[in-house]
């Protein structure tokens, strides 16, 4: 039965609380010596806080989610890719029905699909983060592919999953990030658990149920971000939730 992943969303609940309660109106980053370190405008992990909220808010009907969401909106016209990050993960609430759908969502998606670069093959990276660097990076497709396509963005969203499906990264999250929309066998032995949680989700979309459960099992309460500095991350957070909301049934596979 999956009577841990229950628990482990009652023990998620209280971690959202505990994170809302340290961090007032500001986004949370990564805990260090147990302390939250945030940001006033949430930089590119905002849409995990966001989604969350969201996640908290299906299970015990407390908090609302759209304040954050609509803080969100100050990235909107960022010179990134990762606005597809943000603003998928941080939309969940519209798509799950809980608050109404904002137009700034779709104006990201289109936004994103009209900044398509038909010689790279891809949308490229941007300066809002880190501006040195290639165009095309591990983590330039997870939350982007999603979003693209369910705003009809279908053949951009092919293209640019295309483009990032080649990359061959070395370092674990990138492998983990790719993962989200590029299906395939998981084997890494890594000691960032937050690619592991982002690794275990994929694996769940991807019907990999057994596997994805199994990684999930291992976690630590919280991912962190290298195992070794002890930095617990918002997006180990979120994907650890994530993953424990989709094996209890709580949201479908699809919906992040």
């Amino acid at each position: 039965m999956n009577d841990w992943a229950h628990d482990l969303v009652r023990r998620m609940c209280d971690q959202v609380d505990e994170i809302e309660a340290a961090i007032g109106d500001r986004f949370p980053l990564y805990l260090h010596d147990g302390r939250w370190r945030t940001s006033a405008r949430g930089s590119w992990t905002g849409g995990f806080w966001a989604g969350l909220l969201t996640l908290r808010r299906l299970v015990t009907g407390a908090g609302d989610v759209a304040p954050v969401r609509d803080r969100l909106d100050v990235w909107a016209e960022a010179d990134t890719v990762l606005r597809g990050m943000i603003f998928w993960y941080g939309s969940g609430a519209e798509r799950l029905g809980l608050i109404a759908p904002r137009p700034s969502t779709t104006k990201v998606a289109d936004s994103l699909a009209g900044g398509f670069d038909p010689e790279l093959g891809a949308i490229p990276w941007g300066t809002a983060f880190s501006a040195d660097g290639p165009d095309i990076r591990a983590d330039g497709a997870a939350g982007v592919v999603p979003l693209l396509e369910t705003h009809g963005h279908h053949d951009v969203a092919h293209r640019h999953r295309n483009a990032h499906a080649h990359l061959a990264p070395t370092w674990p999250r990138g492998k983990a990030w790719l993962s989200l929309t590029n299906p395939g066998g998981w084997n890494e032995s890594t000691q960032d658990s937050s690619a592991q949680a982002i690794a275990a989700v994929a694996l769940l979309k991807a019907g990999e149920r057994g596997e994805g459960e199994r990684l999930l099992r291992t976690l630590p309460e919280g991912a962190e971000y290298d195992g070794l500095t002890g930095l617990k991350v918002v997006w180990g957070e979120f994907f650890t939730f994530l993953g424990a909301a989709v094996v209890t049934g709580l949201v479908p596979p699809d919906v992040w």
